[in-house]
């Protein structure tokens, strides 16, 4: 009995609607999130903006002091500049860091 050699050698029809599926996913996901990402930007850019002139940062060691020898070289270094919490807190504080 002679067997019929010829097979198809091309590309199941599974995996070309599988790709075809990835490809539609892959399109939607850049449309959505390509609008979000400056949003984003923005929202990062105003958050750093409201913390610029802040000494006692949310999970930094940093924190207002009364006066340098809480400062000192052993217990923490001193910043340098002009913080509006610091002066809110009291008049000649500083900001140091731990």
């Amino acid at each position: 009995m002679i067997q019929d050699t010829k097979k198809a050698q091309g590309m199941p029809i599974n995996i070309i609607i599988i790709a075809a599926i990835a490809l539609i996913v892959l399109v939607v996901l850049v449309v959505v999130f390509s609008g979000k990402f400056g949003k984003f930007g923005t929202g990062v850019d105003d958050t750093a903006n409201s913390f610029k002139n802040m000494c006692e940062i949310p999970g930094t060691s940093r924190e207002c002091v009364s006066s340098i020898a809480q400062c000192t070289p052993d217990k923490g270094t001193e910043i340098r500049g002009i913080f509006t919490d610091c002066d809110k807190k009291s008049s000649g504080s500083i900001c140091c860091e731990k």
